[in-house]
């Protein structure tokens, strides 16, 4: 808990981490191979943990994910994070649950991890194959305790936030092209080379995300322009709608939402939490401009009455960096992230305690 609290706490700069962690890479996977980190502590691990990314095209490449898990790892936890084709990618599909499973089994078979059932911990849209694995009938006894740090509830109304915003709460304008590669299959009027397309969403979120300055219209807008140039004629109109550039964006998603409602539905995680048996503790943070955090209720909600559930609000990590909590807030905010750490203690403990009446 101190060395967690040391190095995920506002006090410390998101520039600094602890050195001397091991970590090396897996291979998993036989018919559709994909790799993953794992990060081992300086002495014998007092836990396991499943970190499951978020929709991001670098998985634990990401340097602010690799510091979070180098920091798990220098806390004595062992650790294993996947590269989920898909997210990498920047769709979400059903593959994501086998590869989860995948994740898994390979962390549970490592000489190195001690006894005692691993836990899960996931990021943002890594609630979905989490949420799948924690309630399959095949890991639900497995899994110790499972975290889910800014997930969602609801695939459509989160892709629809990443689209349109809400006047109440903050919003990053960089998502937007996200939701049209989900749908790029579904889109009327698509064009005859979808291939450039996708590749041009792509291109435009590695050249914008984790730019903060970028969020202004005034930064972004030239740069999807610029780019639209590129593409052939017809499939211009659409890479602008996709970035926000240009209208239209809100009705076009609300059309194919509602013809490919059926092939998406797979895609939310609340069936899922029906069958969840593990303990769970859900994090949000108030701020969170990809997700709101309403959907940390939901899931909540979702969860059966027997299983010991805890909804944890803060505003020390908006989604992928540290908030800013209001001075009147600090103590509040203290007794959270005590929370939040201890949750994370207990997902990867070695042995499982019974769950206290606090959950």
């Amino acid at each position: 808990m101190a060395r967690l609290a040391r190095w995920l706490g506002p006090w410390t700069p998101e520039t600094r981490r602890p050195l001397g962690v091991d970590r090396r890479a897996l291979r998993l996977g036989a018919d559709r191979p994909f790799d993953a980190w794992v990060y081992r502590p300086r002495r014998r691990p007092l836990g396991s943990l499943l970190v499951v990314p978020g929709l991001h095209y670098l998985g634990p490449a990401d340097p602010r994910l690799d510091r979070f898990l180098a920091i798990l790892a220098d806390a004595g936890i062992l650790v294993l994070a996947p590269f989920l084709p898909e997210f990498r990618r920047l769709r979400v599909g059903p593959s994501l649950a086998s590869d989860a499973a995948t994740a898994f089994e390979a962390l549970a078979a490592l000489p190195e991890r001690p006894p005692g059932p691993p836990g899960v911990f996931s990021i943002s849209f890594g609630s979905y194959p989490a949420l799948e694995l924690a309630g399959s009938a095949r890991h639900r006894d497995r899994v110790g305790a499972l975290v889910l740090f800014g997930g969602y509830a609801s695939f459509e109304d989160a892709i629809r936030f990443s689209l349109e915003g809400d006047p109440e709460r903050p919003h990053d304008p960089l998502n937007r092209p996200v939701v049209f590669l989900n749908l790029l299959e579904h889109l009327p009027d698509a064009p005859r080379d979808p291939e450039a397309l996708r590749r041009a969403w792509i291109t435009y979120v590695r050249r914008t995300w984790g730019r903060a300055p970028l969020k202004d219209r005034r930064r972004w807008e030239p740069i999807a322009r610029r780019m639209a140039r590129r593409l052939p004629e017809d499939a211009r109109r659409l890479f602008l709608i996709g970035t926000g550039a240009e209208p239209g964006g809100a009705t076009l998603v609300a059309r194919t939402l509602e013809t490919a409602h059926a092939e998406l539905s797979h895609l939310d995680p609340l069936p899922a939490c029906a069958r969840v048996r593990c303990p769970v503790t859900i994090v949000h943070g108030r701020d969170d401009d990809v997700i709101p955090f309403t959907h940390a209720e939901r899931l909540a909600a979702a969860l059966p009455p027997e299983v010991p559930t805890r909804v944890l609000l803060t505003g020390l990590y908006a989604h992928t960096h540290h908030g800013a909590p209001r001075p009147g807030e600090l103590l509040e905010e203290a007794r959270t992230l005590a929370g939040i750490l201890g949750a994370v203690v207990d997902a990867a403990s070695a042995e499982v305690a019974p769950p206290s009446t606090e959950w």
